[in-house]
């Protein structure tokens, strides 16, 4: 295996740095699965993805850990914007580090999951950098882990303080198409890539931090209706966060599903 921690994509300082992850040399180009960690938006670190970047990358992926800019410094779409720059960086380096650019999954959970999401259905987003004005992000799949993709749906739960920080503005009927364009629930994508949704079922929103478990079992349902393949699982017994830790025993128990999921999509 082949570590190369703090690599730059972009001009934010430690905010712009990510963690990439190799198999020993391979004779071919090998997929890449890109990480984006949770925490609100306004905290968290590319470092609590390690394990789970190790054992892809014992499975002969490449895996990609970012960092990206929190609120209350920078709000919406800050970190979406980051989020696309590390991916465009690292298409833009596929040759140097042996990377397939066409074989592409994204995994993230919480806010990291809400990015994963964003990217993989906004596959081009309007931004004020005009070096991502052509590039275009074709993820091939998705772990979307307890992801909160409904902005509206947020605001009804005891996480709506963190959601309107993220935004930079309450939630108002003049506001209300805002944080419609920031839910990856109220896009639209034709053929959308596979998602696989994990979501504890102790995970309702009526602690600060949590995400209300309707809400992914409504992408889902949303997603297949757009004509995609979206598994949702909802966990039994599993709080908030579980897949952000890799010794969590939640963790443990789902993980194998979540790289038999990421070979069904990015082999061959």
């Amino acid at each position: 295996m082949r570590e190369f921690k703090d690599l730059s994509y972009g001009p934010h300082g430690e905010r712009n740095l990510l963690d990439l992850y190799l198999p020993d040399q391979s004779n071919s180009p090998v997929p890449l699965v890109v990480l984006i960690h949770g925490g609100g938006w306004r905290k968290g670190n590319k470092s609590s993805y390690e394990g789970a970047a190790k054992s892809l990358v014992e499975e002969g992926f490449a895996a990609a850990s970012i960092n990206y800019r929190f609120w209350p410094e920078w709000v919406f779409p800050a970190a979406v914007e980051d989020a696309y720059k590390a991916v465009q960086w690292l298409v833009s380096k596929a040759a140097d580090f042996g990377l397939d650019p066409e074989r592409i999954g994204l995994m993230g959970g919480s806010a990291g999951a809400h990015l994963s999401s964003f990217l993989a259905l906004n596959t081009a987003h309007s931004n004020n950098d005009n070096r991502l004005g052509t590039f275009r992000i074709n993820a091939r799949c998705v772990v979307d882990c307890y992801g909160p993709v409904d902005f509206v749906w947020m605001m009804q739960s005891a996480s709506a303080e963190i959601v309107e920080g993220f935004m930079g503005k309450p939630l108002r009927a003049d506001t209300v198409m805002d944080y419609l364009s920031a839910s990856p629930a109220a896009m639209w994508r034709q053929n959308p890539p596979p998602f696989l949704i994990l979501h504890g079922t102790l995970d309702v929103g009526v602690k600060i931090g949590e995400v209300p478990i309707g809400i992914s079992e409504q992408f889902a349902k949303n997603l297949r209706a757009m004509g995609g393949e979206a598994e949702f699982i909802a966990v039994e017994g599993a709080p908030h966060g579980f897949m952000c830790y890799f010794e969590h025993p939640f963790a443990k128990q789902y993980w194998p599903l979540v790289l038999k999921f990421f070979h069904k999509y990015l082999d061959g």
